[in-house]
């Protein structure tokens, strides 16, 4: 484990690609077949690691719908889900959180549409140790946490491919991401168990990923999930529920949202799933759905 420079990797060499990759895309970009639908053909979906079971579920629920269409996805950490969207890997991406600014440039020099639609809502969890003394923390407070050079109070940590999660956090405490100066972990696994084993440590990481994390019997013992506080006092202290998270209650709520171009029918009507009936299955998992499931209630 290493304290790593927030500058990611991602963002230092993407600059330097941004007009060789546009330039490359604009010749090559993927086109879909002429003869798919919105309900057949074959597709890849390029899928932030942490919501690999949840997209798998989606996707086979789509099958069963329409046993022509066939959907495979490619798990990858956060900073490269919207990268094989933009070489042509794949042809759509499920997300946590906003695009970077990078990101956003590299699709604009493309100029084809892109559509981003919000499909369900995520949560940054913060967890501790059992013998950690904290009741609560407020945003402000793990802002001054996450941004201290010297690690006097606690030692945080977070997984060092999740730039999202880093670029959320610094949006909702008004930091910079310069600002910021985690201890990294290489695995959600190895951050749990660091927080099982050390009183100090107080980890950040989607809620998703704790829940994929604990499923696979990572250890989750001697950790427990802290309250958070919009401001430092006054503000009642939430846990990341379902319902705080879709209703806005818990103040570390990130969008995942499904990002395709615009004209690709497969691609569309996969997105057009995950915000109607697609809805239901996010309610089952870990995430929150984007928008209230409709029901039907028989009367006899």
């Amino acid at each position: 484990m290493k304290n790593i420079a927030v500058q990611n990797p991602f963002f230092r060499i993407m600059g330097g690609l941004l007009f060789l990759v546009a330039a490359f895309l604009l010749l090559n970009c993927t086109q879909s077949p002429d003869n798919e639908t919105a309900r057949s053909g074959k597709m890849t979906v390029a899928v932030d690691r942490q919501l690999e079971e949840i997209a798998g579920s989606q996707a086979e629920m789509f099958k069963r719908y329409y046993p022509d269409a066939n959907i495979t996805l490619l798990p990858d950490a956060s900073g490269k889900s919207l990268k094989h969207l933009l070489d042509g890997t794949v042809r759509a991406a499920l997300i946590s959180g906003e695009p970077e600014a990078a990101e956003d440039s590299l699709f604009n020099k493309l100029k084809r549409p892109i559509r981003r639609e919000p499909v369900a809502r995520d949560a940054i969890v913060c967890i501790v140790n059992s013998r950690n003394p904290a009741l609560i923390f407020s945003i402000k407070e793990l802002g001054t946490l996450f941004s201290e050079q010297e690690k006097r109070v606690a030692t945080p940590l977070v997984r060092a491919d999740d730039f999202r999660l880093l670029s959320l956090l610094a949006a909702k405490t008004g930091k910079k991401r310069s600002e910021l100066h985690p201890w990294s972990c290489s695995s959600d696994a190895e951050l749990i168990e660091r927080v099982s084993v050390d009183s100090r440590a107080v980890g950040l990481l989607f809620g998703s990923s704790l829940d994929k994390a604990l499923k696979e019997g990572k250890s989750g013992r001697n950790i427990r999930i802290l309250p958070l506080a919009k401001e430092s006092s006054g503000t009642p202290a939430t846990l990341p529920t379902q319902q705080n998270i879709f209703e806005g209650a818990y103040p570390l709520v990130t969008v995942v949202y499904y990002v395709y171009y615009s004209g690709d029918a497969l691609a569309a009507g996969f997105g057009s799933w995950l915000g109607s009936a697609g809805q239901k299955a996010f309610e089952r998992s870990s995430l929150a759905p984007y928008r209230l499931v409709e029901r039907t209630i028989i009367l006899k």
